[in-house]
């Protein structure tokens, strides 16, 4: 569940795409991607903005350089904002409570697949069919290798996983001859 800043942030920049203009929203989805892988790569960019040594114009100035006409107004903008409010440390939390309102809106629902080789492409399909069915959602599927799962497949879909892997039938049995011997 949402946080109280990241929700009240995340609806802040989310309506007023929607409300100007909602043909931006997918494009604002992947700056704000983007923009939050580039700050997990630098950690030291939320350090340097919690240092109260560094005025918030030099914090302001080093955004406006690494990022000024690199990124829609409205994601530059949104940044800045976050900056001049002491709050660029929470950006991640943001991005991701974003991400989940653009999806709903646009009735899109983002699986991660976990199997131990790769999907063939009639497989993906088949699977992004049943999926769609049973969530009523398009579906983006994200790809992940797992050998430890032995063979089957993981699906997670936001806080719901379904795990059809041999490891999980294996631990269940496990459990079952456990309780039967004891």
């Amino acid at each position: 569940m949402a946080g109280l800043v990241e929700k009240t942030y995340g609806d802040a920049l989310f309506e007023l795409i929607l409300e100007e203009s909602p043909a931006k929203l997918t494009e604002a989805k992947a700056e704000l991607d983007a923009v939050d892988s580039i700050i997990k790569d630098i950690p030291e960019l939320i350090k340097l903005s919690k240092t109260p040594t560094v005025s918030k114009e030099e914090k302001l100035g080093l955004i406006e350089e690494a990022f000024k006409g690199k990124l829609s107004e409205y994601v530059y903008n949104f940044l800045m904002v976050l900056t001049d409010a002491g709050r660029l440390d929470y950006f991640g939390k943001i991005a991701g409570y974003f991400k989940e309102r653009c999806n709903d809106h646009l009735g899109i629902a983002e699986i991660t697949v976990i199997t131990c080789e790769p999907l063939t492409a009639k497989a993906k399909a088949d699977l992004s069919a049943k999926m769609e069915k049973m969530l009523g959602k398009k579906i983006v599927m994200k790809e992940e290798l797992d050998r430890s799962i032995i063979g089957g497949i993981v699906v997670k879909n936001g806080n719901t996983t379904l795990d059809g892997s041999v490891k999980a039938k294996l631990r269940a049995l496990r459990t079952d001859i456990g309780s039967v011997i004891c």
